[in-house]
């Protein structure tokens, strides 16, 4: 090989050339520098399933996986502690406004039923679906709720079958209120969990049209 054809090529590479010290034999694996800021860029992203992972549940009632919250009580019947919890965070402005406006409380109406069709207590008879029933699909008033609970009650039939998976939960109204409105977010709430109760609509309409008449 002439000296141009040499040109321009690391010398090492040349036939017969001795390597730098340092260099591994051909074929070794090459070692890697990690500096402080990998380190760091790891360390801000731990394996879930490490140690100082947060500890999650799932809630019985509409399936929301969140964070264990320690010291928290269950305030909800069918409802783990932290979802519970979250719904009170959520609904929290519409509590302190229901008071001084009818629409709002109109709302939380709307949100309270939603949330309690999907977490019914086993023996519970579903009176919160006959509920969405009547404000949804027979336009009634959310606010006449107190003068109609007792009815509601006497009339919420037996069924059977409950979904077993829910379109939308609370935490899904959590992660999208920085860019939906709360009321679009509890209106389609309450769509989609009166969807979710299809296969029981034919009793729950008729509970709800027994509790207009009786």
């Amino acid at each position: 090989m002439t000296p141009a054809t040499l040109r321009g090529r690391d010398p090492a590479a040349a036939p017969g050339a001795i390597p730098p010290p340092g260099t591994p034999p051909p074929g070794a694996a090459r070692s890697v520098v990690v500096s402080d800021a990998d380190r760091r860029a790891d360390s801000a992203h731990p394996d879930p399933r490490s140690a100082d992972a947060p500890q999650t549940s799932a809630c019985p009632g509409c399936g929301a996986v969140l964070a264990v919250v320690p010291g928290l009580s269950a305030a909800h019947p069918g409802a783990s502690p932290s979802c519970a919890g979250l719904f009170g965070v959520t609904v929290r402005g519409l509590r302190e406004d229901a008071a001084h406006d009818v629409r709002t409380a109109a709302l939380l109406q709307l949100a309270t039923d939603a949330y309690d069709a999907q977490h019914l207590g086993a023996q519970e008879p579903p009176a919160a679906p006959v509920r969405l029933c009547l404000w949804l699909e027979r336009d009634v008033d959310p606010l006449r709720a107190t003068e109609l609970a007792g009815r509601i009650a006497d009339a919420a039939p037996a069924v059977r079958s409950r979904p077993a998976r829910w379109t939308t939960t609370i935490a899904d109204l959590a992660a999208d209120l920085d860019v939906v409105d709360l009321p679009a977010l509890v209106r389609s709430w309450g769509d989609a969990v009166w969807t979710d109760w299809g296969p029981a609509h034919p009793a729950l309409r008729a509970a709800g049209d027994a509790a207009l008449t009786t």
